[in-house]
């Protein structure tokens, strides 16, 4: 039985591998984020995406960006909403981010609700549900560029915005850093 079932994955993983590779290459993300409670589910979303889970994908994506737009609220002090539109838009007028990068946000939640509650009207083409998943891939690199920016230099990472990233528990000269990879 066992061996069977083995047999039965690995033909399934030999079939589905170039579209896994296809879809890894579309993908564009930031190799370091901050290492906070939401790193993890952030990443998961590319997993997601470039195995073909759409639906998991969208979803997680509009946690994601909803979670960051709230812990951007904390940092800054700045008043939140249970919309997350509306919390994007705070962040873009006190400037903490950019009109484009809030606009990108904003664009998530457009369908948030038939995702989260599973809405009869949900898309059901995978062709679609394949174009939104990426598309909001992008907007989370769009975001993460700007909010979580960084440069490299000898093998040292600096940040740009430092108060975004939790210091080292141990010394706080240095930082967390969540290390993000494409696993196929």
């Amino acid at each position: 039985m066992d061996d069977e079932f083995n047999e039965g994955v690995r033909k399934r993983m030999i079939r589905q591998a170039p579209q896994v590779a296809a879809r890894a290459k579309l993908v564009k993300f930031q190799n370091f984020i901050p290492s906070h409670w939401f790193s993890s589910a952030a990443s998961e979303c590319m997993q997601m995406f470039i195995h073909g889970h759409f639906y998991g994908c969208i979803s997680v994506a509009q946690a994601y960006v909803e979670a960051l737009g709230k812990y951007l609220s904390g940092v800054h002090e700045i008043r939140t909403s249970s919309k997350p539109t509306i919390v994007w838009e705070r962040l873009s007028k006190a400037e903490i981010v950019s009109a484009d990068v809030a606009s990108g946000a904003k664009s998530l939640f457009l369908d948030r609700n038939d995702f989260h509650h599973l809405n009869k009207n949900i898309e059901q083409d995978v062709g679609k549900l394949e174009q939104r998943a990426l598309y909001c891939l992008n907007v989370i690199n769009e975001i993460e560029g700007e909010v979580f920016s960084f440069s490299l230099s000898e093998g040292r990472v600096s940040v740009n915005n430092p108060q975004y990233w939790p210091p080292d528990e141990n010394d706080s000269e240095f930082i967390q850093i969540f290390v993000r990879n494409i696993q196929i």
